[in-house]
């Protein structure tokens, strides 16, 4: 992980305190929402548009929901996915939508296609950091199960789709190759790790590439499982590890 510098430790304050308050109130201080996602997505819909996906997934939220309380696992699941939000939207990414444990953001690629690959990338960083240093310290404090979490991020183009006729009210969503196989790259994580797919690769400077260990190779039988129906895919996937002591 990154080296955090002043303002960031203060971020990570932020952080705790909220997420303290949070749980003395048994519940969220804040709305999540994702209008400023659609929104954005209203001006694209039916239309292909390129953006970087990211999806973050709690590491073990099966067992987690098995062994947990309900009150407990709620609000674990609520902090996570607020201080989740608040870090895509601080590195200018939307909230596409809460899948369960999970939260799907967006970075779009309208004007700068390096500087959204590198916000996602440094948004991941930092969740992580926020997970380990903002959020999972508090839980041991009030003796709640801490967490980990797995990150999936990839680029390409995605179709907005209008699920009826009124642009006001019907669900946006996205669909298309880079939405599937975030989600696909994000289930062979382990947990604090980010792995990327091969559009993100490819389209890094060279100095960049450094921090990226190719993962195909290592992950085989669980990549072959995940893609059992797509034999004819030759797609590659990467660990960031950017900051790590190797590099």
């Amino acid at each position: 992980m990154k080296n955090f510098e002043s303002g960031d430790f203060d971020f990570i304050k932020g952080v705790q305190d909220r997420v303290s308050r949070s749980l003395e109130n048994k519940g969220l201080l804040i709305d999540l929402s994702t209008d400023s996602c659609r929104k954005y997505l209203q001006r694209k819909v039916n239309t292909k548009t390129q953006v970087v996906v990211m999806y973050v997934d709690i590491a073990g939220s099966t067992q987690m929901s098995h062994d947990l309380p309900s009150l407990n696992l709620a609000l674990i699941i609520q902090i996570f996915s607020q201080e989740v939000s608040l870090s895509i939207e601080k590195y200018g990414g939307y909230v596409l939508k809460f899948v369960g444990d999970a939260v799907i953001g967006l970075f779009p690629l309208d004007y700068d296609q390096k500087k959204a690959i590198m916000n996602s990338l440094d948004c991941a960083n930092y969740i992580q950091n926020v997970i380990t240093t903002g959020i999972n310290p508090i839980f041991k404090k009030h003796s709640l199960h801490e967490i980990a979490v797995k990150i999936g991020i990839e680029y390409g183009n995605a179709l907005v789709l209008l699920y009826g006729k009124n642009i006001d009210y019907a669900h946006i969503d996205l669909i298309g190759f880079s939405i599937s196989i975030t989600a696909k790259i994000t289930s062979l994580g382990f947990p604090g790790e980010v792995i990327v797919g091969e559009n993100i690769y490819h389209n890094l400077d060279i100095s960049q590439k450094k921090y990226f260990l190719a993962l195909y190779a290592e992950r085989n039988s669980k990549w072959d499982s995940v893609m059992k129906y797509n034999n004819n895919l030759n797609y590659r996937i990467y660990k960031y590890v950017k900051g790590d002591s190797q590099i």
